[in-house]
């Protein structure tokens, strides 16, 4: 039997646990931008109950918007396009500036009329429970830079994003939680958030400001002061004065960083009986490439400590090549990811589920992401046939659907959604 075959014994009793979760997120700012009118407090409502006819049985909420948060807080500026902001680092990947300026300032009036007449939040959250949903709240963690888009708590702690060798040049958006005040921030979030009463807390790897021109070096970013400090006080080496210094246990010290975060979120969710979960990139690391996003340019680099997450009981579910393009394995983004072997024949699904399902299985769930979803309904349905094949076969959790909207246009698509979930329920073949 190939190496990355589960044992049926496995498969069994997997298949007594229940029928895999049929998870939809919700990009609150792609609704907002899609329609061309303001979202409404009755939009919410109907759309959650079309997911919910449709076979959705968890929805994640999306609440960060490239630095500003979407729903009423004083931890974000109030929704507004700042178009000076957006000239200051107008870049290629605009395109036409001034266009871009004129859609944006558009869209985010919208937002502002939706957040002035329900908080989003609670909105999604009423709708999901009105129907025996459960209701996750989606972080961004690293999402938090675009032309026009300002960021109240890096513009008040603009040290705290992943810093270059000199100490100076900075990845904009990219929060480094290596600081103690990055962290309250994020745990202040989900705190607002567990309060209007969602059901957990889901942490995103998306960073949409890995789009924006960067650096192409290799490890360019991770020298911020706490990372330098304890690195010095624990192997007596200040890796911003030399290159001649362990990489690995470097890589090691940032994601312990990014634990400790975990950690400290997994307090407030667990405390209150509600859950956290944590996007997963595959294998050993967590890594961002910029310019383009899936390049080889790997200028963000810290370790998985994944086993951690589940032996501390940190993580209640992993959502697994989070933001990743896994059903592209010959893609080149994969080769700056050699510590992924997979045997002959073996595709990244099944690399995933031999790699993580035994240490996971009892006590974290293993969930799929969808990658991004065509709107050509023929398209989409044989994408989603594919996802339903990948969930079944390697026995995963269940699936994160990204995202709801490629099922409001054209209406037709809501069908796709309803057929793939009753695949995955076992209510059809």
């Amino acid at each position: 039997m190939p190496a990355f075959m589960l044992p049926i014994a496995t498969l069994i009793a997997v298949a007594a646990l229940g029928a895999p979760t049929v998870i939809v997120d919700v990009d609150v700012n792609d609704e907002v931008y899609g329609r061309p009118q303001a979202m409404t407090e009755a939009d919410v409502d109907a759309l959650v109950g079309r997911l919910h006819e449709s076979g959705c049985e968890v929805l994640l909420i999306r609440m960060g918007y490239l630095g500003l948060l979407p729903y009423r807080t004083a931890l974000s500026y109030p929704m507004h396009f700042d178009e000076d902001h957006a000239r200051l680092h107008q870049s290629t990947a605009l395109g036409d500036v001034e266009a871009y300026i004129t859609l944006r300032k558009e869209v985010l009036e919208r937002y502002r009329a939706f957040i002035d007449a329900c908080n989003p939040p609670e909105a999604f959250i009423k709708a999901a429970h009105a129907r025996g949903m459960k209701a996750m709240v989606w972080l961004d963690m690293y999402d938090h830079f675009y032309p026009g888009y300002r960021s109240k708590f890096l513009e008040e702690n603009p040290d705290c994003v992943w810093t270059a060798r000199d100490g100076k040049l900075r990845f904009p958006g990219l929060i480094s939680y290596a600081f103690p005040e990055a962290r309250a921030f994020c745990v202040a979030q989900a705190t607002e958030l567990l309060a209007l009463g969602a059901d957990g807390i889901h942490c995103s790897t998306s960073a949409h400001c890995r789009h924006v021109p960067n650096s192409h070096k290799t490890d360019f970013y991770g020298y911020e002061q706490p990372v330098v400090e304890a690195f010095q006080a624990r192997y007596g080496v200040d890796i911003r004065t030399t290159d001649d210094f362990d990489k690995e246990a470097w890589h090691d010290l940032k994601g312990e960083f990014v634990v400790q975060l975990y950690r400290e979120l997994a307090g407030v969710c667990h405390a209150q009986g509600k859950e956290l979960w944590l996007g997963l990139q595959l294998g050993r690391y967590t890594q961002f490439t910029v310019d383009p996003h899936f390049s080889t340019h790997n200028v963000v680099r810290y370790s998985n400590h994944w086993k951690t997450l589940v032996d501390e009981g940190i993580a209640d579910a992993f959502v697994l090549a989070d933001y990743e393009i896994a059903s592209s394995p010959g893609h080149a983004y994969w080769s700056v990811k050699p510590d992924i072997q997979r045997a002959e024949g073996q595709d990244l699904f099944q690399w995933a589920a031999a790699h993580y399902r035994e240490y996971c299985a009892g006590k974290t769930k293993l969930f799929l992401f969808s990658e991004w979803l065509p709107a050509d309904p023929a398209a989409l349905e044989q994408r989603m046939n594919d996802w339903a094949l990948r969930v079944l076969e390697n026995g995963f959790d269940g699936i994160d659907v990204h995202e709801a909207w490629n099922f409001e246009a054209p209406p037709e698509n809501m069908d796709v959604l309803k057929r793939f979930s009753d695949r995955l329920t076992g209510q059809t073949q």
